[in-house]
């Protein structure tokens, strides 16, 4: 999900997109979760707002597939990102900004999919992302509006909790004040 408005970070930085943060790597927030998401192996659609032409460049540079919705928060988002590839068995929802969200963890919470509708990331005791879903979800899904995202979904269905040892899933950006600083 790369389609909120930064509106904190925006504030806070002169009016830049979190997601164009750099990192100690040099490469931005956007380009570090893409890749990550990507070495997953797993099939990955980007959402985007159509106003984003700088982060679609970057995603069709990635070789990234990606949908463009004005959404008017995260649940029309995800809704947009799950009609768009209805025939998918499942679906991984995933928070641009969250750059140390590793591989390893998108592949845990899809394989909890093979036993469960509904699986989450958990760190510690804090519940965090990717969250998934089987195909089953799909009206659900679809039906999202406003900014809750799935979390009425994740609470009203069983859920399995995947436990994962990647501080990453628990991790986002919202100010360039939580930026990583580069090593001295």
């Amino acid at each position: 999900m790369a389609a909120g408005l930064s509106r904190r970070y925006r504030a806070a930085s002169g009016g830049q997109h979190k997601l164009f943060g750099r990192l100690p790597s040099g490469d931005t927030v956007f380009e570090q979760s893409l890749r990550h998401a990507q070495q997953s192996g797993l099939s990955v659609r980007v959402i985007l707002r159509p106003e984003d032409t700088g982060l679609q460049a970057l995603a069709a540079q990635a070789g990234a597939a990606f949908h463009c919705v004005a959404s008017g928060g995260l649940g029309e988002s995800i809704a947009a990102g799950v009609a768009a590839t209805a025939g998918w068995p499942g679906w991984l929802v995933a928070l641009a900004d969250m750059p140390q969200l590793t591989p390893e963890t998108y592949l845990q919470v899809n394989a909890a999919l093979a036993h469960a509708r509904c699986a989450r990331a958990v760190y510690g005791e804090q519940a965090g992302h990717p969250v998934g879903f089987r195909a089953e979800m799909l009206s659900a899904l679809c039906a999202l509006t406003g900014d809750e995202g799935a979390r009425a979904l994740l609470n009203s269905s069983p859920s399995a909790r995947v436990v994962v040892d990647d501080p990453g899933c628990v991790w986002d950006i919202d100010l360039p004040s939580q930026l990583p600083r580069p090593a001295q």
